[in-house]
């Protein structure tokens, strides 16, 4: 072997030799560094079977994980990645995570309130694939949602991108929830078989058959709309008549806030109905076929 060749096979095998050490110290000080901060917080507890640093795309890839949340909510993952998360606050101001292999339990915990109507469609869980992506501004109190979604290859792919503002996360009390200001608001909803269940269950609680039960719920919603025009409400009018579209062929349901300006969440709790809310928000609805999302 020439002296060329043996330099560069030296060479090689350095190379690799730095490369995977380098990794294994990366992967060492994050696990270290990631331990250290769920210790800090209380209530938080999260357990994973694996940990590798992506040096590359500069993320954090946790296998098999189990985690409970301070607030009590608890969730499980195949996989999760974190591509960037916020150490220097208590209440991180950003965080760009994704899940595979998530699991939801429909408890009270996490779901509050709609954990027993989850759970009489016999939906023990929500299961699938994740995102949470948001950044916060404290100079100007903007709350920017990116992306809060949810895949669930049965129910149907839920998600909620968005603005809000007038938020301090530093000392954040829930009392201040009420002080919050909608920007925007865009919802997206794909059905699967989540539709087919809600169908089923009204038709079991009113006691007629499906196709009885939605005439019902058709001129039912027919009213309201036209309550709304003669108010001159064009929001409300257009979210009736949109979820009636959407009622009798479940494909995609798209819901926008648009409001001209902020509206704080106190608005809702001052006397408002539910006609004044739509029309304050500037509400629009779009329905369209399952695959349009």
């Amino acid at each position: 072997m020439s002296g060329l060749m043996k330099f560069l096979a030296s060479f090689v095998i350095f190379a690799t030799i730095c490369f995977f050490g380098l990794k294994w110290y990366v992967n060492s000080e994050v696990d270290k560094e990631l331990t250290r901060t769920v210790a800090e917080t209380p209530g938080l507890a999260l357990s994973y079977a694996d940990l590798s640093v992506d040096i590359t795309n500069h993320a954090v890839i946790l296998e098999g994980v189990d985690a409970l949340f301070p607030s009590g909510q608890h969730l499980q993952a195949d996989s999760v990645r974190i591509s960037a998360f916020d150490r220097d606050n208590p209440i991180p101001h950003y965080a760009t995570i994704s899940a595979k292999g998530l699991t939801i339990p429909a408890t009270p915990q996490n779901f509050g309130q709609w954990s027993g109507y989850i759970k009489s469609l016999g939906i023990e869980a929500l299961s699938g694939a994740g995102a949470l992506d948001y950044t916060f501004d404290p100079e100007t109190g903007i709350l920017e949602l990116k992306e809060l979604s949810m895949d669930d290859p049965k129910l149907g792919t839920l998600s909620l991108i968005g603005a809000l503002d007038n938020i301090n996360l530093a000392g954040f009390r829930p009392e201040q929830s009420f002080a919050l200001g909608i920007r925007t608001a865009v919802l997206r909803f794909r059905n699967r078989e989540f539709m087919e269940l809600v169908g089923s269950d009204w038709s079991r609680k009113t006691g007629m058959s499906e196709a009885v039960t939605m005439n019902h719920i058709n001129a039912e919603l027919d009213g309201l709309a036209a309550y709304a025009e003669t108010r001159g409400n064009e929001p409300a009018r257009e979210l009736m008549l949109g979820l009636k579209r959407f009622l009798n062929d479940p494909g995609t349901l798209t819901l926008s806030a648009n409001p001209a300006e902020s509206v704080p969440v106190l608005y809702f709790f001052m006397g408002r109905d539910l006609f004044e809310n739509l029309d304050l928000l500037n509400i629009h609805v779009e329905t369209g076929p399952a695959d349009g999302i």
